[in-house]
């Protein structure tokens, strides 16, 4: 017979499901930069209690992706330029590192599955499928890390990241700017192990997408400035 004891976990597995599901939403862009969530609202999406969600909110918080305020409750933060860039400046700490130590520690079996999504990705690209050459872009860049075996720096990277793909999410594709070709500059060494051209190569490839931020930040305050001045 099974003890109630057995079934306590269940909250901690309904806590859990919340906050994965909530922050995903947040991170694919369902719910906007400005967006106030309504506890209601979400209680009849997910089919749950005021208390997991609140308990959500408080981690989505820590994380910069919600704004806790007074009267207002909680409001989808709204990514500025500052803030992305110091996340990619820390974002490209993280994955020069995580390759370099890839290049070292990596499995012959990651190296070949990185190598897989690379030629995926670049499928998609030529066959003009955006989203499925930005999803496997990300996959990319997150099994190098992944394949590093530092399990603080995979758990760092996983925060940084999700800053950044947000403000892809939020503010679309914009041409030119998934620069694939630039990846064999680091895919190339990573696979003979050569650490130092990989770390290079990544380096360069990660200076195209600071520029590629920037103007999507811009892009967006942009749209946001025309929107106010329609709506005065």
């Amino acid at each position: 017979m099974a003890r109630s004891e057995d079934f306590k976990i269940q909250t901690t597995s309904l806590q859990s499901e919340v906050l994965n599901r909530l922050r995903d939403e947040i991170i694919r862009g369902v719910w906007k930069p400005g967006d106030r969530l309504q506890e209601q609202l979400l209680t009849e999406r997910y089919g749950v209690s005021r208390s997991p969600l609140r308990e959500a909110y408080q981690v989505l918080a820590t994380e910069g992706l919600l704004d806790l305020l007074r009267n207002r409750g909680a409001v989808v933060s709204t990514p500025t330029l500052a803030d992305v860039l110091e996340s990619h400046q820390l974002l490209v700490a993280l994955e020069t590192l995580g390759i370099e130590l890839a290049a070292k520690q990596a499995s012959d079996a990651e190296l070949q599955a990185i190598l897989a999504r690379h030629e995926a990705e670049n499928a998609a690209a030529a066959a003009g499928d955006e989203a499925q050459a930005f999803q496997l872009n990300n996959d990319l860049h997150r099994s190098i890390v992944v394949a590093s075996h530092n399990r603080p720096l995979i758990n760092a990277h996983l925060i940084v990241s999700r800053q950044i793909i947000r403000v892809q999410n939020v503010t679309g594709y914009l041409h030119p700017d998934l620069p694939v070709h630039e990846h064999d500059a680091f895919i190339e060494p990573l696979m003979k192990r050569k650490a130092k051209p990989a770390v290079e190569g990544l380096r360069r490839h990660l200076a195209t997408v600071e520029a590629n931020l920037r103007r999507r930040l811009e892009t967006m305050a942009e749209e946001s400035a025309q929107g106010a001045r329609l709506t005065a």
